[in-house]
């Protein structure tokens, strides 16, 4: 697998499309395209409770999906959703590379 210099997966890119009412389309575009377990820790990861509108709050997580990260988010969230991605690829990348 193509990795960072540190073996850990990062995001080397975001696009956004698909706009359904008020709710966008993101893609976070990975690394690589990472191993299963990976993928099951980056889905199932904790990050806390979500702050916004209750679509949001009670909505689902992001899934990966070969090497990107796809999520429809409500476009006021898109910052948020920015970092929730960010924390569970962090979670994924200490809990599969220690």
């Amino acid at each position: 697998m193509d990795r960072d210099g540190d073996g850990a997966i990062s995001i080397v890119g975001r696009t956004t499309s698909g706009e359904i009412g008020e709710r966008v389309e993101v893609e976070w575009r990975l690394s690589t395209v990472p191993d299963l377990e990976w993928a099951e820790v980056f889905e199932f990861a904790s990050v806390g409770p979500r702050e916004g509108p209750v679509e949001w709050r009670d909505g689902g997580g992001p899934d990966v999906e070969g090497d990107a990260v796809r999520w429809f988010v409500p476009t006021a969230s898109l910052p948020a959703a920015d970092v929730e991605v960010a924390s569970r690829l962090d979670v994924a990348n200490r809990r599969c590379f220690p």
